[in-house]
């Protein structure tokens, strides 16, 4: 049903002209910030660090309500893109993209990586178009479920979280490209203890751990509106693999000098930082 429902919205969000788009995305966004105290309580904390002030900041108020407009916005093109990809294709530019190509030269694959910042899943359809295989690891949920007809028609592999680790690993040593988002780390997930935004939290190892066992470098990249159905992915130079046999503490490190990318990406982009996750910070 809800498959339906997101093919429905999709074709009729494809037909409606893009004034109308933006004066209902701002709408809906509105009204769901109204709605839900919750999030904004927990976008605030999150992107209080980002800005260095108080989440009752008059400013950081100002961005949680932006950000969920801008969530919306997302969602609206989201929808569009799934009828629309060679529109979505040819009013995307794409910076950076042979840092990528690179590190995929290298044979080992690509841990290909961001924060919940902009929007990866709109530009679903960018990966066929740029030439290279794309697996996503997703969580296990009845909204993956949904979606994932969608993106797997867009050339995307789906994986999900409750799959063997092994399943992620195989596909980076048969030299593709696996995006994982690094800034929300479940409870049942190993984490390391890194500085972002020069505070200490909490981040998800999976990253590293991956890179770590299978030699894949770490792409880190971010997807960012322009405009409406306007859309700018920026691919940043590659973090190296840590050493094989370094363990925890060559995890750690390349965990921080990840960290420490985001920290600039975040913070240039904090209007597009959906962080409405609880992040454990210290």
């Amino acid at each position: 049903m809800l498959r339906g429902a997101i093919r429905i919205s999709s074709a009729v969000a494809a037909r409606l002209p893009e004034p109308m788009v933006e004066r209902l995305s701002v709408l809906g966004g509105t009204l769901e910030w109204a709605a839900r105290p919750a999030k904004r309580r927990t976008l605030a904390e999150n992107l209080s660090r980002a800005l260095g002030e108080s989440p009752s900041s008059h400013r950081v108020r100002r961005l949680v309500r932006l950000e969920v407009q801008n969530e919306a916005r997302r969602s609206a093109d989201f929808l569009w893109a799934l009828r629309r990809p060679k529109e979505l294709i040819e009013r995307s530019e794409v910076v950076g993209i042979e840092h990528l190509g690179n590190a995929l030269g290298g044979g080992r694959g690509v841990v290909l990586t961001s924060f919940h910042l902009g929007g990866w899943e709109v530009v679903d359809s960018l990966p066929r178009a740029l030439g290279f295989t794309l697996n996503v690891l997703v969580t296990d949920d009845w909204l993956a479920w949904a979606v994932a007809p969608m993106r797997e028609r867009a050339g995307l592999r789906v994986i999900y979280d409750s799959e063997p680790v092994r399943r992620s690993a195989q596909r980076l040593q048969s030299g593709e490209a696996l995006l994982v988002l690094a800034d929300y780390a479940k409870p049942s997930m190993r984490t390391y203890t890194v500085r972002l935004f020069g505070q200490e939290v909490d981040l998800p190892a999976g990253p590293a751990t991956l890179s770590r066992l299978c030699g894949s470098p770490i792409v880190p990249f971010v997807a960012v509106p322009t405009g409406p159905r306007r859309w700018r992915v920026i691919v940043e130079s590659p973090v190296p693999a840590p050493s094989r046999h370094g363990g925890r503490e060559a995890e750690w490190e390349t965990l921080q000098a990840l960290a420490d990318r985001f920290t600039d990406l975040a913070r240039m982009h904090a209007r597009h930082w959906a962080a409405v996750y609880p992040m454990a910070w210290r």
